[in-house]
C-alpha cells in the first residue's frame, strides 16, 4: 500500500484558505492522527476546478501512478474536481484502479451517496459508449462486407482476393465453395465437426495453408456470413 495526497489550486486561490500550503497541512495533520504516514508523493495542479481533465496534469500523473490498495488523500472533495461528471470519471477511475478515495473534510469518509450515484452514471454512460463503438465498428465492417471489400486478417476459407480501383475485394473460389456445400450438407445429415474434419482429411482435402482441418476450422466455415 502506497499513500498518495493531491492538492489542487485555482489562481484565485492563492491568497485564501485553499492554498497549498493550507491544504497539505491539512492533509498531513489527518495522515498523522489516523496513521496514514509516509505520505509517498504530494501530486499538484494549479488549474481551476472545472478546467478539462488533460489540462490538470498531476491529477492525470497521479491516475497513472496509483495501484491496487492504494490511498488518495484530498483536503476536499472539490479539489479533485468542480464539474459533477469529471467528479464521477475520476471517482470511478480510483476505484477501478483498486484504490482508495480519503476525504480529510468528511472525515475520511468517500462515500457520499450523490458522488455514488454520480459514479455510476458515468459508468453506464462509458458502458453505453463502448457498446456504441462496437455497433459502429459492426456497421462498418457488414457495409464493407455487402461490397465484397476484405476486412483485414486471414481470407476466409471459400474465397480469394483481388485488388479493384486501389481495394482488396472477395471473390468467390469455386472449388472451395464446392467444399463449404459438402460442409453444409455433412452438418445437416449430423456429423459433428470432427467428423466432418475428418471426412475431408480423409480426402486429402486441405484448408487455405495447406494443412489438415480441424473441428474449430469447420465451425468458422459454418459460422460465417457467406455472401
Amino acid at each position: 500500500m502506497t499513500i498518495y495526497a493531491y492538492l489542487r489550486l485555482s489562481t484565485d486561490e492563492e491568497k485564501q484558505s485553499n492554498s497549498f500550503a493550507i491544504q497539505r497541512a491539512s492533509i498531513d495533520s489527518f495522515a498523522k492522527d489516523n496513521e496514514l504516514e509516509p505520505i509517498y508523493k504530494y501530486f499538484e495542479d494549479k488549474k481551476s476546478g472545472g478546467a478539462e481533465l488533460h489540462k490538470k496534469l498531476g491529477l492525470m500523473e497521479l491516475l497513472n501512478t496509483i495501484k491496487k490498495n492504494d490511498k488518495v488523500i484530498v483536503q476536499k472533495i472539490d479539489r479533485l474536481s468542480r464539474d459533477t461528471l469529471q467528479m464521477g470519471w475520476i471517482r470511478t477511475e480510483i476505484a477501478r484502479k483498486g484504490a482508495e478515495l480519503i476525504i480529510v473534510d468528511t472525515n475520511g469518509d468517500s462515500n457520499d451517496p450523490m458522488q455514488k450515484l454520480m459514479e455510476q452514471i458515468v459508468s453506464s454512460f462509458a458502458e453505453y459508449e463502448r457498446q456504441m463503438i462496437r455497433t459502429r465498428i459492426k456497421a462498418t465492417m457488414e457495409h464493407k462486407k455487402a461490397k465484397g471489400e476484405k476486412l483485414g486478417g486471414s481470407i476466409p476459407f471459400g474465397y480469394d482476393v483481388e485488388e479493384v480501383d486501389n481495394k482488396k475485394k472477395l471473390i468467390k473460389n469455386d472449388s472451395e465453395q464446392k467444399v463449404i456445400s459438402s460442409i453444409r450438407r455433412y452438418r445437416k445429415k449430423g456429423l459433428s465437426l470432427g467428423s466432418i474434419a475428418t471426412k475431408l482429411n480423409d480426402k486429402g482435402i486441405t484448408t487455405k495453408t495447406n494443412k489438415e482441418f480441424q473441428s474449430m476450422q469447420i465451425k468458422r466455415i459454418l459460422d460465417y456470413k457467406h455472401s
